[in-house]
């Protein structure tokens, strides 16, 4: 349980960094929305894969870059869990689009924590 809890603190400190990235590079620096979105992305996962990698996990493993691939791929792989039950819950139950947001975003979480601690680290 006390590594599902450092999963969720990294993750609010993940979204925290990635959402001031993006922000400061549009505001400050004045650098095209998108760009500083995609920009913001990449540090948050540079930075999600750090703090799994040694806060949450604490993997010893050497093979940091075969780790860093596997960590795309589960990215990856549970972005399209989250879309699929982001489909179904809409369109299908025809739930609340808030409520269904947040349920796929909790399919992703769970997909992901999954794939990390039986997979990557």
């Amino acid at each position: 349980m006390k590594k599902f809890l450092r999963y969720i603190f990294s993750g609010v400190i993940n979204t925290m960094v990635t959402y001031l990235t993006s922000i400061i590079l549009l505001k400050i620096f004045n650098i095209f929305l998108v760009i500083s979105n995609l920009l913001g992305y990449v540090v948050g996962i540079v930075v999600s894969f750090y703090l799994n990698r040694n806060f949450v996990f604490k993997s010893k493993k050497i093979e940091i870059k075969k780790q860093f691939y596997k960590f795309i791929f589960a990215c990856l792989f549970s972005y399209f869990v989250n879309l699929i039950f982001l489909i179904t819950f809409s369109f299908i139950f025809e739930l609340n689009d808030y409520v269904s947001q947040i349920l796929s975003m909790a399919s992703y979480s769970l997909t992901f924590y999954y794939l990390s601690n039986k997979y990557i680290f």
